[in-house]
């Protein structure tokens, strides 16, 4: 079975990095953004499974 492939796009870095590890501490591969252009572009390429989003920055 394929790693779950998450994208986390906060614009505090910080809270991105907390997230990101600890989900890859549970084994999932974690992408991160800090700004809505670079989620954009993120999800264009990774093609994720879930995004975690910042609706607020």
């Amino acid at each position: 079975m394929a790693k779950k492939n998450i994208l986390v796009v906060d614009d505090d870095p910080d809270l991105v990095e907390t997230v990101a590890m600890m989900l890859e501490s549970r084994g999932l591969e974690v992408g991160r953004a800090y700004d809505g252009i670079e989620g954009e572009e993120s999800i264009k390429e990774r093609r994720p499974d879930l995004v975690i989003l910042d609706i607020m920055m």
